[in-house]
């Protein structure tokens, strides 16, 4: 039968619907074993009108690798009343379409199948869509499982959507187990009773950061950072919750060994300066004693070794003074306040008494801001103190400026003296570094050291470089506009009252 009733007898306006719709209309004679089909079916199947149509007719047209499931479909349509099969059909120019065949047995007056109704919807385009889709949700799972973390995503019903591979390891099972499930069917009634209210704030738009010691499911304990971010559409609505746990087991153990070096090191600093001290005053004491008793004594250099002792012991006061200050620098930086810092380089000039012939300089462009007072404070007395005595002259220019930087202030001391060779580049900061002879300048060669420390200690950076036309040098540093209490050294030990024991297999 060549189709000449075309539609299966549908009403023109449902025909041209089906026909908007990719959907064709087919009907099959039991008897006669012959198709009728409309023109949606034509082009979806590629038969010229006038084409004779039989089974064989159309199943030339299925693809070679669902033909046998086509069959088998259609083979248990006569007993079940039904017909429902997906498959390609592959056209004369070799384009492929996919196909959805549905249909219903039409039964005679003793049961038996008559006839055979249906539609054949062209799914091509979904099916491009679907492939597309699943390629971006394989392209997604590759950029969540290079995370070096637990990803996971929820929607607003907390339902796990989904979870890197990772959880894999986690589990200590696959974790398409838990996918779809409610993030309460997954985690202990503990666990959730404490994980709940940070889902709503997240959900509400709040982004959540703590941190928390899991057991994995060998056993082992590691401890995470996690963040549970709003996930919004275009709309800026809330749709979910991305979870992201990052392991953090081995920067805690660098924390923890770095905040014992740092215990070891204030330890052996109070033991310098307190400890030490003792002999060096009675050492001072009996310097004392021998001037006092050899003071009428002018043979040989009696007297100027004497002084040279004195000045040795002074020296090695300061030196341990100065470790201790090492040791401590930024661990009490005080109270926060307005600082005027303009007004506080001024004072410091009075302070430091440099030779009435020098001329320092408090440039306009110092700010006030927010800060840690006696921190800044003693960088500032530093630098300055630096510019001031290692001057090979007395009139001598030292200025003092500042560059708004954003977030941070960049501080700069600038002066016209002798400069630094370029081999102590990287010596000035070290400990126990001086341009000069011990005997020549006092100093322990800690003052830069600890100026380095209280700087980075306060989220900033220092650096020197030579001064304009090539003379001097001048000393940057960064210091930020609002420092937080209780910034910790590199290192330093985290207090850790946030920090939530959860035994649980944990997910998001």
């Amino acid at each position: 039968m060549t189709g000449a009733a075309e539609g299966g007898g549908l009403s023109p306006q449902l025909q041209r619907t089906l026909e908007a719709s990719g959907v064709g209309v087919y009907s099959f004679d039991a008897g006669t074993r012959e198709f009728i089909i409309d023109g949606t079916c034509r082009r979806i199947f590629d038969i010229e009108p006038g084409t004779a149509l039989s089974p064989d007719t159309m199943a030339s047209r299925i693809h070679p690798e669902d033909l046998q499931r086509y069959w088998a479909a259609a083979a248990e349509s006569m007993q079940t009343g039904s017909f429902s099969c997906d498959y390609r059909i592959v056209q004369r120019n070799g384009d492929i379409r996919f196909v959805s065949g549905r249909g219903h047995v039409i039964t005679g007056e003793a049961g038996a199948p008559v006839r055979m109704q249906g539609v054949c919807i062209d799914v091509t385009t979904q099916h491009a869509l679907e492939v597309q889709l699943k390629a971006t949700q394989d392209r997604m799972q590759e950029l969540a499982d290079g995370v070096p973390g637990l990803f996971a995503y929820l929607d607003r019903d907390l339902r796990l959507r989904f979870l890197s591979a990772q959880y894999d390891l986690w589990y200590g099972y696959p974790r398409g187990r838990h996918l779809n499930q409610h993030i309460s069917e997954v985690i202990t009634a503990e666990s959730w009773a404490r994980r709940q209210p940070l889902y709503e704030r997240c959900l509400a738009g709040e982004v959540i950061q703590y941190e928390e010691a899991r057991r994995m499911a060998n056993g082992e304990e590691r401890y995470y950072a996690v963040t549970y971010q709003p996930h919004r559409d275009v709309r800026g609505t809330v749709q979910g919750v991305l979870s992201l746990a990052m392991d953090i087991t081995e920067r805690r153990a660098i924390q923890e060994e770095l905040a014992r070096s740092n215990r070891d090191l204030e330890q052996f600093a109070y033991v310098a300066s307190h400890d030490l001290k003792a002999p060096l005053r009675a050492i001072d004491i009996l310097v004392d004693w021998l001037r006092e008793d050899l003071s009428t004594y002018t043979g040989g250099e009696v007297q100027q070794n004497l002084g040279l002792l004195a000045q040795r012991t002074a020296r090695l006061h300061r030196l341990l003074d100065d470790l201790l200050a090492y040791s401590r620098a930024g661990r009490k930086p005080g109270e926060v306040s307005r600082v005027d810092s303009k007004l506080l380089v001024e004072d410091l000039f009075v302070l430091l008494a440099p030779p009435d012939t020098m001329t320092l300089t408090a440039d306009a462009s110092l700010p006030e801001l927010q800060a840690h007072h006696a921190p800044l404070e003693q960088v500032l007395r530093n630098l300055i103190n630096n510019a001031i005595k290692h001057h090979p002259t007395r009139q001598g220019q030292v200025r003092v400026y500042a560059q708004d930087k954003g977030d941070e202030v960049l501080f700069a001391v600038e002066d016209d003296g002798a400069g630094i060779p370029e081999e102590f580049s990287e010596k000035v900061f070290q400990m126990f570094q001086t341009l000069k002879p011990r005997d020549e300048i006092e100093g322990s060669g800690m003052g830069l050291a600890i100026v380095k420390r209280i700087v980075e200690w306060q989220g900033g950076r220092i650096w020197f470089h030579g001064g304009p036309g090539g003379r001097g040098t001048v000393f940057k540093f960064t210091w930020k506009k609002a420092p937080r209490n209780g910034m910790r050294l590199a290192g330093e030990e985290e207090p850790n009252h946030g920090i939530e024991q959860n035994r649980a297999h944990l997910a998001g």
